[in-house]
């Protein structure tokens, strides 16, 4: 400084420290790890409902199959769970999709390498699932006589 000029005067407060900005919403992390368990619980539904279709035993395969109260019985439950199978496998196949898009799309804190991982299981996952579906549809309809 030089003689003769004044010093600066400090401001009366010292500026004030904001916080950064929250973030509203979730994170994607956390949207993933959600996602995946409702996937996980579909699929399950899914393939317990497929599977206990499989094993459910036919009554009596020489009867005639409108007549007879435990083929209509069966005929019935066969339908009701090969519904909630498709069901819920095509709910998971499209979240799995809906997911590795929105993931995909999302610039936040997943790496590339999980983005790339999600778009190749909602592919791989969807593909396997086409194929099963026409490979279920024609199981179900060798077990279900339409008479």
């Amino acid at each position: 400084m030089e003689p003769g000029t004044a010093a600066p005067e400090p401001p009366p407060y010292p500026p004030a420290m904001y916080a950064p900005p929250r973030r509203e919403g979730m994170s994607t992390n956390t949207f993933v790890l959600l996602m995946g368990l409702f996937m996980g619980a579909l699929i399950f539904a899914g393939t317990l409902s497929f599977h206990a279709a499989l094993l459910i035993p036919i009554p009596c395969p020489q009867c005639s199959p409108s007549s007879d109260p435990a083929i209509i019985a069966y005929r019935d439950t066969i339908r009701i769970l090969g519904w909630v199978s498709v069901i819920a496998m095509d709910l998971a196949v499209s979240l799995a999709v809906a997911m590795a898009w929105i993931v995909g799309g999302s610039r936040g804190e997943i790496s590339d390498g999980t983005r790339r991982g999600v778009f190749i299981f909602a592919t791989v996952f969807l593909a396997v699932w086409l194929l099963f579906s026409w490979t279920a549809y024609t199981i179900f309809r060798s077990l279900v006589p339409f008479a």
